[in-house]
């Protein structure tokens, strides 16, 4: 039997935003619109601003699929269900995206969600999504207001809250100039019943698959009528909340259908359905056809690039398992179908690792659990890096990591290097009891980007306050980022010594290091 594969369809801030205050990222998307009503839709629990800067496609939000082209700009708030698609015959829909929690940043009326002045009004009368139409030069000026954004959310400078408060100000009040009509006009209802609404469609995306899900139990749960809620939902969603509840369910069954090796009944199972006959009835209405011969048409209609994506989705799954020999099994199988190895490194491998740094980080799992993924990446990365070097790939960045002198712990140090490792950092392990001078002499010979040291004694902190002196004295102070981190250590005492980075776990030192080498590139 093969475990299912997750793909959530509603996203929390801690996945999107990974110990960041906001997230800038570039997105293609090459995946036809699919056949099926709500098929492949998302919805993420804080706001996103998507801009199309290459290609032309469509948007689909519930039911409704809007053509987008270069320069076009959608406002999506949370909870609100939606996807991107290139139109037909095109390679890719390329899109910038700024995702953040309206709350973290902005007071008052325009952080409550549905009043007026939401987002600084960008959402005209009671519209789902904001849509903008830029010229060329307003579309340069909105993507170098993310890139300012991007670059205080990283460097955290002095004061750097207000400034990239300033920045998401400025680009609100900047787009809300250019927003067109409403899409998906709800304006007869009122700020409380948006939210009761866009709450169902949260629980629907998110818990789907628990079969006592209904109408009535949300309704209870929200403390309004069952009669009211329906109506609220049917003008925020265009359709009835058993109806949608329903598409959710047998769109994920189709999706285990075609991606999993799952019965019938484990899937019906885990999508929340009722029972076998009922599901195939209501399949059959879906879809036209049954499971199993919707099954052997999806496998036989699979293309090559299907087949590696499910290769790389496996690799992350069993990364995830720690069952080491498999990954290199399956990276050996994704080469041979030609995947370009860069690919396999992001999609594959480094995608587990963040999902096993977001569970860590979450105390979902644990530091054995930690270390057997890492090490099934280490086996995984062992037979992809010739690949790599052959095709030009760089590293992310080198990092020198060592338990400073005195103090011969290293279990912390050696959990933080795998999960920079798991990043697809260069780490050179200096190991225990390392003076300062080594630290700085490795760093000048291996040209390294950050400087990380660990101690677990308070009577070998000193140390680090060494370290710094010693970049200070050798001229590479304003080279290098000396990170630290261990139980008795503190933010307060980073900035004492004149540290650059301070973290409390594995999983934000490594996601620090890569921000801060992607930054210097």
């Amino acid at each position: 039997m093969q475990e299912r594969r997750e793909r959530p369809l509603w996203r929390k801030k801690s996945e999107l935003l990974r110990n960041r205050p906001v997230c800038v990222d570039e997105l293609c998307f090459s995946e036809p619109l699919p056949e099926l009503p709500f098929e492949g839709l998302y919805s993420n629990e804080i706001l996103e601003v998507a801009v199309v800067t290459e290609g032309s496609g469509v948007v689909q939000i519930f039911g409704q699929a809007i053509p987008c082209k270069k320069s076009d700009v959608f406002i999506i708030p949370p909870d609100i269900p939606h996807g991107y698609y290139p139109s037909e015959g095109a390679e890719r829909l390329c899109i910038s995206r700024l995702l953040f929690d309206v709350k973290d940043w902005f007071e008052g009326e325009p952080a409550l969600f549905g009043h007026p002045r939401f987002c600084y009004g960008v959402f005209r009368d009671r519209s789902l999504v904001a849509y903008a139409m830029l010229t060329a030069n307003v579309l340069g000026e909105v993507l170098e207001l993310f890139s300012a954004i991007e670059r205080e959310s990283v460097g955290r400078q002095e004061e750097w809250k207000d400034a990239l408060r300033a920045r998401l100000t400025v680009l609100f009040v900047k787009l809300g100039r250019y927003i067109g009509d409403a899409l998906l006009d709800i304006k007869e209802t009122g700020h409380g019943d948006w939210t009761y609404a866009a709450y169902s469609v949260r629980i629907i995306m998110e818990s789907f698959g628990d079969a006592e899900l209904t109408l009535e139990s949300v309704a209870e749960a929200l403390h309004v009528s069952k009669a009211h809620l329906s109506r609220l939902f049917k003008e925020f969603a265009g359709e009835s909340f058993s109806k949608h509840l329903r598409d959710i369910r047998l769109n994920n069954a189709c999706r285990l259908l075609r991606e999993t090796e799952l019965t019938v009944e484990e899937i019906v199972s885990l999508c929340g359905l009722k029972d076998v006959p009922s599901f195939y009835r209501n399949f059959q209405n879906h879809t036209g056809t049954t499971p199993s011969q919707y099954r052997a048409e999806k496998i036989n209609q699979r293309t090559k690039g299907e087949k590696i994506m499910v290769v790389l989705s496996d690799i992350s799954e069993k990364l995830q398992q720690g069952r080491g020999k498999i990954v290199v099994q399956l990276i050996e199988e994704a080469l041979n179908e030609g995947c370009d190895p860069e690919k396999i490194l992001n999609e594959g491998l480094l995608a587990g690792m963040d999902v096993i740094g977001e569970k860590f980080r979450n105390n979902e799992i644990f530091v054995p659990e930690v270390l057997i993924a890492a090490r099934a990446m280490n086996m995984g990365a062992q037979i992809l890096k010739p690949h790599l070097v052959a095709s030009g790939v760089a590293v992310a960045g080198k990092v020198c990591i060592g338990t400073v002198q005195g103090d011969l712990h290293d279990i912390g140090k050696n959990l933080v290097k795998m999960m920079m490792e798991g990043k697809g950092l260069e780490v050179i392990d200096l190991g225990t009891d390392v003076p300062a001078e080594r630290f700085v002499q490795t760093a000048i010979e291996e040209n390294c980007q950050v400087i990380c040291c660990s101690a677990l004694l308070t009577t070998t902190m000193h140390v680090m306050d060494e370290v710094v002196k010693a970049a200070e004295a050798a001229g590479i102070r304003d080279k290098v980022k000396i990170m630290i981190g261990g139980a008795p250590v503190s933010d307060d005492f980073c900035k004492q010594i004149g540290a650059d980075i301070y973290t409390s776990d594995a999983a934000s030192a490594a996601n620090a290091a890569v921000d801060f080498c992607k930054n210097k590139q």
